[in-house]
Parts: C-alpha cells; structure tokens; sequence
C-alpha cells in the first residue's frame, strides 16, 4: 500500500520523485480500503491520488498502467493486501495523462487529494474536458487536439426518428446544432461526427429505445468507428426549457432571438441544451462572457467523408503507421505552429464543396508557392517558435494565464506587423487578395486601438530587466510595489553588511570560505550563514559561543546571530507583503489584459489559416515532382481529368520510383471505370490516388498531378479492404455489404465513387451477381455517379450504362521465355482477360508442385472441364457455329433459358442484398434466405446456395 512515511530524493529541477515506499500502518490500510470500496467500479475511470510528490494508482487500473507505461507489472505493489497499487512520478503522470486524455482512448481521469483523514475528488477530465489538466497536458507537449464535445439525442413522430446533435468547440468559441432525420445506415449522422471530429459525446439513453436493435447495433458501431467517447446521461439533461436563458449568457450579444433557425429545430434545441449543461460553458468566466457564437450547422458545405472512406484514403495517423508520411496529414503537416496543425486536421475532415471557398484557398496557395521567398520569410522568420496563441487565449479568456504566458502573447503581437509587411511585399496577380484577407486584419488587430495597447500594458507591468529567470510585476507598474521593492533592498543591503560582518569575525571570506545562503524549513525560508565542515572545525569555539547553528550536514553548517535573525525576519515579512501585493496586481493586469480575448481569437484564427496554406505551399514545391494547382468546375460539369496522377503518400516512400498514371472521367463516355489486371499490379493505389487528388483538391491544397480538371464532389465513397470485425461478430462478406449499402443508399451523380474487389468475399457466382448488379445500379439513371471499381470478374467488362462504361487494365507482361510476370503499374485502355492469380503465387514463392497442379487445373477450367457455366456458355457457342437447323435452334433456347437464369438469379441476389442482416439474428436471417429462394426454380436453388 502507499506509505504514510517515506524516504525520497526530489529532482527539484523537473519535480520527479524515486519513492521507497514504507507500508501504511494497519490502520491506515483499513480506513485507505475502506474509502476506496466506495467509489465506483467503472474500468473507464483511471484514479490518481496525490501523495504530495507523486502519485498512486490502485485496484486493476494499477495494473492497466503498469501494462500500458512501464511494460511490467513488477512494478504493481501491495498485491498480498488485496489492493494492488503503483506508484507514478510527476513526469510519468503527465505522460500517462496525455495517452488517456488525448490518445484516443475513452477514459475518465480523476485526481483525489487528502482532506483530513479522508479523500476528496480535487479535479476529474474526460477526453472532451481538459481544461482541469491543461498544464499537466501541455507543459511539455503542444495541444494537438481540440477537444470538441457532442450531444445525441432521438424523438420519433408518424413512424420516423429525427437525430438531433449539437456541439461546443471551445477552442474556437462555436456553438452548433442541427438535426436530420435517422437513415437506415445512419449516414447522414456518421457524417456529421466525422465532419466535426468530435472526441467525446453525451447521449440520450432515453432516446435509444426509440431504435431498433439494428439500429442500435450500428450506432454502436459508429461510436466506435469514429473514435468517440460515450456517456449516457437521462433524458432530464436534454430538456430545453432554460435554454433560451442560458444562450443569453453565452453568446456574444446575448440575441438569443436572432437565432430562430435553431431555436424552430426542437430535436437540436434538446442536444443543445444537453451539451451545455454537459460542457464547461456555463462554469467559464460567469457563464461563458458572452463571446460564443451559436450557427445552424450544416453538414452539406463540406464534403462527407464518413469513417470507412477516412480509413480507405489514410486521411488521419493511426498508431500503426510506420512513418508520418503514411497518411495525408503527416504528409502535409509542415505548420510551424500547434494551432495551425489543428486547423489542418479539422480542413481534412471538412474538405469544402463551395468553389468560391475552394478558389480562394487555391489563390493563396499559389501565391506562396510563387514567391519563395515571402514563403519561407514567413516560415522560417515569423512562424517558426510563434506560440499557440489559440490555448492562450483560452487561458486569458478563463483568466487562469500566468505573466509568463502573457508575455508569450506579447512577443506573438510583437510579430504581427512583420507577418503584415511580409505579405505587402508580394506582387503576384493575388497581392491584394492576400491583403484583403490577411494584411489589412491583422493590420486592424494590432492598431493603436487594439494590441499596441495590449503590448503597453505588458511593457508598462512586467519587470523587462529580470526577463527570463523570473517574470514579475515591475516595482515601477504600482506605488506602493515600488516601496515594498525599496524596503525590501534596504534589508538585503543591511542583510549583506551584516554577512560581512560576521566573515570578519570569523576572519573569513565572503562568497568564498562563508557563504550568504537561503535556509528552508516546513513553510518558510530564511536568510542564513554557511561554511565547510573543514572551516567549522577551525572557528567552531567562536561559532558556539556567538552563533547559532541551524544545521548541519555534509555539504557544511548553517547557523545565523540575533542581528541577521532579526534581518532576515523582517525581509520574510517585506517579502511576503511585496508578494501579496504582488498576486494582486497580476489580477489585474490579467483582467485588464482579458478586454483583448476577442481581438486575440480573431488573431488566432487568422494565424491558423495563414500556417496551413504555408504547409500546403511547402508541401507542394518540396514534393518529388511538385503539384499543381486544379482547375475546379461545378458538380454539373461531369469532368474528373488528372493528368499523370501520382499518389502523395507512395512516391515519398524511401526506394520508391512512382509510375504516374492519367485518369479521365467524362460522363457520357468514360463516368463508369472497370479496372482489371493482377494482383499487386497497380490497381488499389490507382483508385485511391484518384480519391485522395480529389479530396486534397477541395480542401484547398494543390495536387499531384502534371494538370487537374476536378468537378466539384460532395462526397467520396471508398469500399476497399474489408476484413473481420470479430468484436461486433461481423465477417469479411457482412462487413463488405454493410461498407456497399452506406454507399448505395448516399451516393449521387455528384459524388465519387470507389470500390477495390467487392464480392470476393462470398462464392464466385454470388460475388459476381453483386458485382453485377451492384454496378448496374451505381453506373444507373438513378445514381449515374463516377465510379472506379477494380476487380477480378472480368465478366463485368462486358457492362454497359447510358453514363459511359470504359475498361482499363492494370498492365502487366509474362516473359516467353521463362515465364516470369512483369508488372508494368502502368493504367491502360483495354480489359484484361485474365488475373495472373498463378503466377503472382509463383512470385511469391510457392512450392513447383503447387503452382504445376495450379495451371493444370486453370487449364481444365478454360477448356470447360470443370462443368461451370462459362464453359457450358463456350460449348453452347461454339456447337451453334458448327450445326445448323435443329442443333442450332436448340442452342439459341439454350441461351435464352441461360440469360433468364442469370436474370433470376440477379433479382434474387439484388432482393438478398437489400436485408438489414446486421438487425437480424442468425435464425431470422436463416429464414429470411430461405423465404427468398422459394420464388426460385428447382435448378437455379443450388447455384443460389
């Protein structure tokens, strides 16, 4: 158990503490359990408690932790009292702070302090709360997250369950609501979590019996896929009824009226609510100081990406990536600053579907990849070490910022006339857009009005000459400071001759043989004498006789006479008066200096976007081949032209020499593309490299491409690589026809399409018919949106649709001589009539026996030997070539009773796809199949099987 008396060495300099623990009395070990079988047993509560120099954890989130940051359970104690503990040091905390608070993962994090004989619940923080931690977070690490917190709630009217969801992103002062009706898929809620990339969400548990098990079952899914934390609360959180009064004191102007687009939405009112009372925002500076500013949100100005198109193009890091530069944000985050990485990570998630927007993101992009030398002049001069002055400003806002912290914003005001000039300077065909949009605000932020007062009263308060060792308030800033500052030098000068004094009796050495020191006991501090145990030896009969001794150790002794005594009691006093007064006045300078929040936010923001369009300048001028900027037409356009597409991600690879490829999509002759060729040949990182163009294009970043022409998309769907999801019991196929229903049922002619070898999953004939059908209905009058479907049937070749059906093949040679497979990573027009399965298990090493017995049967197969129906089909041709009369008649009904075969079996494949089975038990679904293929003939029952 942790220990009431320790011996421990404190590293004063970075506060850890090496702890050797002694047992807790009996006593004390009862009364420390009895307390701790209180408190609740939730495993997604991690609890610290603060032993004055470290900290420990107990029960089995000891264990969690020492498995998770020390890689050991040796380090767990206490096992044999039945409460295993660790013990963890500041540094450790910090870190272990970080990973469960900003890592993804959903825990609650509280920290319990002594009270008496008990414990009381000092501070607690979840994934969408930290503002209990921030220094704990930050001291040594950048804020990487905004922790932006959602609401859920669900009302049903006439048959149909309307969504309501809202969110508070304190970072940036927002406040947003909005509700859709529930899709069977939960597309449209899916979208709007991505979009906002919350971290943690308060949900109506009242509201989920209103679903169905189905649906239940995929909202929990969705939690999951999208990295959410989930806490339930009643229904009683979600009432509206003080809502329009709370709004009042948060919201900028307290016009609560002028927001009747959200106040009519009754389901968002409820969210709302929720989400307000559930935040921080009440408890901020009084109820928020009225700086919030509340909008109806609305997903359609941003394309939808949902979680598997996320996942599908590597738009975000994940923990497996070998290096940064596997997803687009480690690619593209060349930001100099904290807050303008986070602003990166919201653009990719939020990619714009506006072409105004899109246009002016392209402008200024160009213009710094233009001027290099503005570029780097910014990067390198300004930006570079620039603070994060968007959690600043937050701690301003919330007036818990230290001297130290407003200095930091000083020096970031003292660069804002420099990032204005710098930007002036450029003469390119978009300088005064760059003015209009960046110079001329931060201009009007930093006038004699705004941040030059703010820069004056920093200069007039802190005490520049004692910059960096210490930041105070300068004894000039206030009277009665500067007396107590007089005082207290007039008892050091004293202080100092009395020293002197004393190394005169003792016939010493001032700063050399006797030493001016500090001497600390419990609470206090206190001027004092010291000297060497080899100096004591020689004055020690004087030394007792006219000193004090204080102390003695190793390193000397410390003693003091009644005149020093005297002295330093009475700087104790001077000094702990000048540090009330002290105290005071950073109060209020910290409250003068929170009139400029609104300015600083304003600033913030500015900053933010200026380091992303640096990042996507310098990421594309340092590109292998650099990008080039995309010419963006309307959604009607039905145009996707990309001229030597490169992937971003693959050509950065070390040992990586990248074939680029073009991809022209027109409707009407190309819109629909069916790519075929073998495995490894090419095919995945073709479509996606499409996928991700499109995407970097739309948020506001230039391509890899030699030209680009992109019809504007509202959104991309992406169906490539499903596997198992053994926790939600979902196989290889379920999850591939769960991932093709979300895009059936939300794709338009104005999004894109993506899809990498559905139906493999299932048998070769079942996978087909999808496929088939799958495709009939995507390329369609009802959809007709650009689709790129790689696969292996190469029987869906032969589809055609009014949109334009085109085949391309991933290129590919086989050596006459000794058979070896090329693979080109070359797209050409044309459909590829085989996959080359065999040889690339050759590449891969299979044994000769196999792939001999491999290309025997592959040849029984194309000779029709193995009985399939291509083979009948082959026979069936041919016999009607040779024959004629009755034979050829008989082959021709044949054919006929062939396609309407193929024709049922595609009808009943569409009626099977169409099952909700991931809201059905096994034995529904059983039986749901089994009511399907009564309506089939005797003959095709088998092949439906």
């Amino acid at each position: 158990m942790p220990p009431k008396a320790k011996e421990m060495e404190v590293d004063e300099e970075d506060g850890n503490v090496e702890v050797a623990p002694k047992d807790l009395d009996d006593k004390s070990l009862r009364a420390f359990m009895s307390f701790f079988k209180t408190l609740s047993t939730d495993s997604h509560i991690i609890r610290f408690f603060d032993r004055k120099g470290y900290y420990s954890v107990h029960g089995p989130a000891a264990n969690l932790i020492a498995r998770q940051f020390y890689r050991t359970t040796a380090v767990v104690r206490g096992t044999d009292s039945g409460l295993p503990y660790v013990n963890v040091n500041r540094a450790m905390f910090e870190t272990i702070l970080r990973e469960l608070l900003l890592g993804g993962t959903a825990h609650v994090v509280e920290l319990y302090e002594a009270a008496g004989t008990g414990w009381k619940l000092a501070r607690s923080a979840t994934p969408g709360k930290l503002s209990s931690f921030d220094d704990e977070l930050y001291r040594s690490a950048e804020m990487s997250e905004v922790p932006l917190v959602a609401a859920i709630t669900a009302t049903a009217a006439e048959g149909q369950v309307t969504v309501g969801v809202a969110y508070v992103d304190s970072s940036s002062c927002r406040l947003g609501a909005t509700e859709m009706l529930l899709d069977e898929q939960l597309s449209g809620l899916e979208a709007v979590l991505v979009q906002l990339g919350a971290r943690e969400a308060v949900v109506n548990k009242d509201a989920l019996t209103l679903l169905d098990a189905g649906q239940r079952s995929r909202l929990s899914g969705l939690f999951d896929s999208v990295g959410l934390m989930v806490t339930e609360r009643p229904a009683s959180l979600f009432t509206a009824k003080h809502l329009e009064a709370d709004l009042a004191k948060v919201i900028k102007g307290g016009a609560v009226e002028q927001h009747g687009d959200v106040l009519e939405r009754r389901t968002a009112c409820s969210a709302l609510a929720a989400v307000l009372s559930y935040s921080e925002v009440m408890a901020e500076s009084g109820g928020g100081g009225g700086r919030y500013v509340l909008s109806l949100y609305n997903s359609g100005c941003y394309m939808r990406l949902d979680a598997t198109a996320q996942r599908a193009l590597n738009v975000l890091p994940t923990r497996t990536d070998a290096n940064a530069t596997f997803s687009l944000y480690g690619l593209l985050n060349r930001c100099r600053t904290a807050m303008g990485k986070r602003r990166l990570k919201t653009w990719l998630k939020q990619p714009l579907v506006d072409l105004a927007a899109i246009k002016e993101r392209h402008d200024a992009v160009e213009a710094l990849v233009a001027d290099a030398e503005m570029r780097q002049r910014l990067r390198d001069q300004q930006f570079r070490g620039l603070p994060d002055v968007e959690r600043l400003t937050r701690k301003l806002q919330s007036r818990r910022i230290s001297l130290q912290e407003l200095h930091q914003l000083y020096r970031a005001s003292a660069r804002l006339p420099l990032i204005e000039e710098a930007l002036r300077c450029h003469e390119g065909a978009h300088a005064a857009d760059l003015v209009d949009r960046y110079a001329e605000p931060l201009a009007q932020h930093h006038d004699s009005e705004h941040l030059q007062r703010f820069e004056e009263l920093l200069e007039a308060a802190l005490d520049l000459d004692r910059l960096p060792e210490e930041y105070l308030i300068s004894p000039t800033y206030d009277p009665r400071l500067g007396s107590l500052a007089e005082a207290k030098q007039e008892v050091e000068e004293e202080i100092a001759d009395l020293a002197q004094s004393a190394a005169d009796d003792l016939g010493l050495t001032l700063d050399k043989t006797i030493k001016l020191e500090w001497h600390r006991a419990a609470n206090t501090r206190t001027r004092c004498l010291r000297i060497t145990q080899k100096e004591e030896k020689n004055v020690r009969g004087k030394l007792q006789s006219k000193y004090v001794v204080i102390e003695t150790r190793k390193d000397g002794t410390k003693f003091t006479n009644r005149g020093l005594r005297d002295a330093a009691e009475r700087l104790n006093a001077a000094a702990g008066q000048y540090l009330v007064l002290q105290g005071e006045l950073v109060e209020q300078v910290v409250s003068v200096a929170h009139t400029f929040v609104e300015v600083w936010e304003a600033v913030a923001a500015l900053l933010a976007e200026l380091d992303v369009l640096l990042a996507f300048a310098e990421a594309a001028v340092v590109a292998p081949v650099p990008y080039v900027r995309p010419e963006m037409l309307g959604p009607d356009e039905g145009i996707l032209e990309l001229r030597e597409c490169r992937h971003p991600n693959v050509e950065v690879q070390d040992g990586v020499s990248f074939i680029a490829n073009d991809c022209v999509m027109q409707r009407g002759e190309s819109w629909f593309q069916i790519i075929t060729g073998p495995n490894m040949g090419g095919k995945s990182t073709y479509i996606r490299q499409v996928g991700v163009s499109v995407l970097l294009a739309q948020v506001g970043c230039f391509v890899p491409c030699a030209s680009a022409r992109i019809s504007v998309r509202d959104s991309i769907f992406c169906r490539v690589g499903a596997g198992d999801s053994q926790m939600r019991g979902v196989s290889t196929f379920m999850a591939e026809m769960l991932e093709t229903a979300a895009i059936l049922r939300g794709a338009t002619s104005h999004s894109l399409v993506i899809i990498d070898e559905l139906g493999r999953g299932t048998s070769t004939y079942d996978g087909f018919g999808l496929a088939w059908a799958i495709s009939e209905h995507l390329a369609g009058p009802e959809v007709g949106a650009p689709t790129l479907f790689a696969t292996h049937f190469h029987e869906l070749t032969e589809l055609t649709a009014e949109v334009g059906v085109k085949n391309m093949q991933a290129a590919a040679v086989i050596d006459p001589t000794t058979h070896k497979l090329t693979m080109l990573y070359s797209i050409r027009e044309g459909a590829c009539d085989q996959s080359f399965g065999v040889h690339v298990a050759e590449s891969a090493g299979f044994p000769p026996q196999v792939i001999s017995m491999a290309n025997e049967r592959l040849k029984q197969l194309e000779e029709g030997q193995a009985g399939g129906p291509a083979a009948k089909r082959a026979r069936t041709d041919s016999g009607a070539a040779g024959r004629g009369g009755q034979q050829q008649q008989q082959g021709e009904v044949e054919e006929a009773q062939a396609a309407k075969d193929v024709e049922e079996l595609q009808s009943f494949l569409g009626r099977f796809a169409s099952l909700p089975l991931d809201g059905m038990s096994a034995g529904e679904a059983v039986a749901a199949v089994d009511h399907l293929l009564t309506g089939l003939p005797p003959r095709l029952m088998a092949a439906a099987n």
